[in-house]
């Protein structure tokens, strides 16, 4: 509403009715005097609005945000400090007060045990901490099957002649359909565990699963054979000659590194790096020398730790097998958390033992976007 078009209409109204009531036409009193009453109420509201707006523009008046209430949902109720020690003392078996009760109920538990937000995240970033691949890969976190486009095909662009039909491209998509692969560690432990503190027990806990599944997640990255199980980066390609190198121990040298290095496609090495595990590292490859006698390994001066063979960062994992290593962008290898790691507990499956089981859960997939983006060094003994 434009406040000082509507005032003019009512004075020029008000005016109006001034000449109404002096001229010699018959009026109804009453009827006028109900019309100015509301005509003044309204000029008194719409003085009091373009006051208070006045004083906003010119930052006399204090604006105060109202926040909207919450929606209660799955997210905020698993994120409160009292569902986290609820989820806790009911996997040790302890009682819960009303507020945690009721916490607890409030949240889905028809389907599986809800980790608090706090300690899903703490086990995540464990997982990453432990099975260094999951931060080198394309990593999603789609609570379903998926079905993930990538660039097949690509071709250059072509010079156009001016007036004529240009030609589309033959470019096309590769796709990679991932489901899931379940995941479960069982971890028995005496029913003194209860006696724990919350927070000892969550940093026990997180640790136990976090890193045993991570592992099994990471080997599978590496050496998952696509047979009931993800496919890993041992099944990229058949590994023949275009693909790999191989040399015997005794021969090893620079020369050799060149050549994987060279194998790959040129459109790859910008995300190109290393793999192998410690042993293939510190006993073959920081041992090779240039023709200057310099080791072709170097510190990694950007992140600040790990290593850079030929400027191409190394990553170690000891699910590499030995005397092999990898050289590629890892980044085309497609992978899925479809269910972050969610964990239950039984007194039941222990009783006899005195003991609580606690089952760990997580379910993933992987696949190999690009088989061409991956090369392989094996070493002969």
């Amino acid at each position: 509403m434009n406040i000082e078009k509507r005032l003019k209409e009512i004075d020029d109204r008000k005016l109006e009715i001034r000449q109404l009531l002096e001229g010699d036409a018959e009026t109804d009193l009453d009827v006028v005097e109900k019309e100015l009453s509301e005509l003044e109420a309204e000029a008194k509201e719409l003085r009091s609005k373009k006051e208070i707006a006045e004083k906003i523009q010119t930052g006399e008046a204090e604006v105060r945000k109202i926040k909207k209430p919450e929606v209660e949902t799955m997210d905020n109720i698993t994120a409160t400090k009292e569902y986290r020690s609820a989820f806790f003392k009911r996997l040790l078996g302890k009682p819960l007060t009303e507020i945690e009760e009721r916490a607890y109920t409030s949240a889905d538990q028809s389907a599986y045990a809800v980790i608090p937000v706090e300690t899903a995240n703490m086990i995540f970033e464990k997982m990453k901490k432990v099975a260094p691949m999951l931060n080198q890969i394309t990593l999603l976190r789609v609570a379903e099957n998926v079905k993930f486009a990538i660039e097949g095909t690509r071709n250059v662009a072509a010079i156009h002649t001016e007036n004529e039909d240009i030609t589309p491209a033959t470019d096309t998509l590769t796709y990679v359909t991932l489901a899931g692969y379940e995941y479960a560690k069982v971890i028995r432990i005496s029913k003194t565990v209860a006696t724990m503190a919350i927070d000892a027990f969550e940093t026990w806990l997180v640790n136990m699963l976090a890193e045993d599944i991570a592992r099994a997640i990471e080997d599978d990255i590496i050496n998952g054979t696509d047979s009931n199980e993800p496919k890993g980066v041992e099944k990229a390609n058949t590994w023949t000659t275009g693909t790999l190198i191989s040399v015997a121990a005794s021969a090893l040298d620079f020369d050799n590194i060149m050549d994987l290095i060279a194998l790959l496609p040129n459109g790859y090495m910008s995300n190109a790096k290393f793999l192998c595990n410690s042993r293939m590292f510190y006993g073959r490859l920081a041992k090779i020398k240039d023709a200057e006698g310099s080791p072709i390994y170097v510190r990694d001066m950007e992140s600040g730790v790990g290593f850079r063979i030929m400027g191409f960062p190394v990553i170690l994992s000891d699910y590499v097998a030995n005397n092999t290593a990898y050289f590629g962008d890892f980044t085309k290898v497609i992978g899925n958390l479809s269910q972050d790691i969610t964990v239950e507990s039984s007194t039941q499956s222990g009783f006899l033992a005195n003991a609580i089981d606690f089952r760990g859960t997580a379910i993933f997939d992987c696949d190999i976007a690009v088989p061409e983006a991956f090369r392989k060094l094996v070493v002969t003994v």
